[in-house]
């Protein structure tokens, strides 16, 4: 079993993980190419970046002075490590709490729980995140924004990126939903869960989540 077999087959993938899970290196792989994207989005779309800090700058109030020296501290490399590193362990987490979600539970959607095997598939599934981050760097590169997109929120242009709709549309990434349909063949496989059960309980929790995103970002974004 190799890496490159989770985006070609999958089930071999994971009746592999059936019978030894294994995670460090997929996770690894997530978590590298999670803080290189987020150091090179920095750097490909710098100008874009830093107008939007000014402006954020500017409706709080800063002084010319601070707003001088918190562009040197954001433009600074222990801003850019920090926000690589800081990217790196929010994924981590959002790992963590999918995985206890779908171990929670599996038993009522008629499978076995088994957070070892839960995690590896997920871990595996995550990989998606390797073709969506050349494609995401790619559109950076050439519009030279970060807010770049692969959801059904580039279909809405005309939308505020801060309004409901656009923000539940941007939660139907095509990347994610491609993860979400490995994640329920993995605990299919894995964990004993009927398939269409395993389809049920990933999306339930994956739709929770997007909503509950929202929500927090609100909340915190209020509070700003």
């Amino acid at each position: 079993m190799g890496i490159l077999d989770i985006y070609f087959a999958p089930r071999k993938v994971f009746t592999a993980l059936k019978e030894k899970p294994r995670w460090i290196l997929p996770l690894a792989i997530v978590l590298a190419v999670v803080a290189l994207t987020a150091v090179l989005t920095v750097n490909l779309a710098r100008e874009e970046i830093t107008m939007r800090q000014e402006e954020v700058m500017r409706e709080r109030g800063l002084s010319e002075e601070q707003m001088e020296q918190a562009r040197q501290f954001t433009q600074g490399p222990v801003a850019i490590i920090s926000g690589a590193l800081s990217a790196a362990i929010f994924t981590v987490i959002l790992i963590l709490i999918f995985t206890v979600a779908t171990n929670l539970f599996v038993p009522l959607f008629g499978g076995e729980s088994g957070f070892k095997k839960i995690f590896s598939v997920i871990c595996f599934s995550a990989l998606v995140v390797v073709p969506s981050a050349i494609l995401k760097l790619i559109m950076i590169a050439i519009t030279k924004s970060p807010y770049v997109t692969t959801s059904l929120a580039m279909f809405a242009t005309g939308l505020g990126r801060d309004t409901f709709a656009h923000q539940l549309l941007a939660g139907f990434d095509f990347f994610i939903i491609w993860e979400m349909i490995l994640v329920s063949i993995g605990i299919s496989i894995t964990n004993g869960i009927p398939r269409k059960n395993a389809y049920i309980l990933v999306f339930i929790i994956w739709l929770v989540s997007i909503f509950a995103g929202i929500g927090l970002g609100r909340i915190f974004g209020r509070g700003m």
